[in-house]
Order: C-alpha cells, then sequence, then structure tokens
C-alpha cells in the first residue's frame, strides 16, 4: 500500500472528506487528492499535519508500507500492523465516547 493510499484509507475510516482535511490544513482539496494518488510528494512537516488533522500518530500514515525488514518474519510484521490498527480503533472509539459522555 502507498503513502497516498494510507491517508485515504485513514481519511475515509474517519468518515472525512478531502475538503474538510484541506480546510484544516489551509490547502486545497486538489492537492490532497494529488497526494493520495501519490502524484504528490507531501513533506514531513505536512505529514505531521496531516497526523494531526486525522487525529492519528505519524506512524499510522506509513504503518501499511515498505518492505518487511531483514531478518523479521513477515507474519510478525503483519501481527504488528494488525495491532495498531486495533489500537487506532480503540483510540476513535475512546474519544468518541469521551465526546458523548462531555455533551450528557
Amino acid at each position: 500500500m502507498t503513502l497516498g493510499n494510507a491517508i485515504k484509507l485513514i481519511r475515509t475510516a474517519r468518515n472525512l472528506t478531502q475538503r474538510e482535511i484541506a480546510k484544516k490544513l489551509k490547502v486545497s482539496a486538489n492537492y490532497l487528492s494529488l497526494i493520495e494518488s501519490d502524484k504528490r510528494d507531501p513533506s514531513l512537516a505536512f505529514l505531521n499535519r496531516l497526523a494531526g488533522a486525522l487525529e492519528v500518530p505519524i506512524a499510522m500514515l506509513f504503518v501499511f508500507q515498505g518492505e518487511p525488514l531483514p531478518g523479521v518474519p513477515t507474519s510478525n510484521i503483519e501481527k504488528l500492523r494488525e495491532m495498531l490498527l486495533r489500537i487506532d480503533h480503540m483510540v476513535v472509539e475512546n474519544s468518541g465516547r469521551a465526546s458523548r459522555q462531555d455533551k450528557a
């Protein structure tokens, strides 16, 4: 999976549009679309801001990428990815609960 695919996956999982994220980041939705389609390579500073707007650790943007590390079984990397996704899901669930409790 590419960086752009990961960004789109996280954004859509959060039920956010490109326009909403672009507005938070003060960039055009077209620019975000180019990043998601891997036609632009954003800076690390931009990715840090993007991760903040998506409310995920910046590492989540990279967890789906890359080749296996030498000497590390692929199954271990897949387990790590799955674990990170579960942690991310728990964070989203807990933040939703906190928001509902704040409103009550």
